[in-house]
C-alpha cells in the first residue's frame, strides 16, 4: 500500500470518529431538554420510513399477476404499527406479511 493512501485512510477515520463520537461525549454528561428527547424519539421511525419509501416508490416487488407485494406488506405493517405502537413488531409484521404475500399471491 502507498504511504499516502494509508495516511488518507487514517486521517479520514480520525475525522469520522471525532464527528460521530465527539457530540456524544460532549453531551453525555448533560441532561438534554425535554423537547430534544421527544424529538430524538422520532429518529428511528423517520429512518424506517425513509427505507420503506424507497422500496415502495423506486422498485416495488410485484408478483407475476401484477400485485404489489411491497404495498400490501406496508399496509399490513401500518395496521400493526397503529395497533401496537412498537417499531419492532411493526417491522416483524411487515417482513412476515411480505413473505406471506410473496408465497401466496399469483
Amino acid at each position: 500500500m502507498n504511504g499516502t493512501l494509508v495516511t488518507a485512510i487514517l486521517l479520514g477515520a480520525a475525522v469520522t470518529l471525532c464527528a460521530r463520537a465527539g457530540p456524544i461525549l460532549l453531551m453525555s454528561r448533560r441532561p438534554l431538554p425535554r423537547v430534544v428527547v421527544l424529538w430524538l424519539g422520532f429518529v428511528p421511525s423517520a429512518i424506517m420510513a425513509a427505507i420503506v419509501a424507497v422500496d415502495l416508490i423506486v422498485h416495488p416487488a410485484r408478483t407475476a399477476g401484477g400485485w404489489s407485494v411491497s404495498v400490501l406488506a406496508a399496509a399490513a405493517a401500518l395496521a400493526v404499527g397503529l395497533l401496537v405502537r412498537s417499531l419492532f413488531f411493526t417491522v416483524l409484521s411487515g417482513l412476515g406479511a411480505f413473505a406471506l404475500f410473496k408465497a401466496v399471491l399469483p
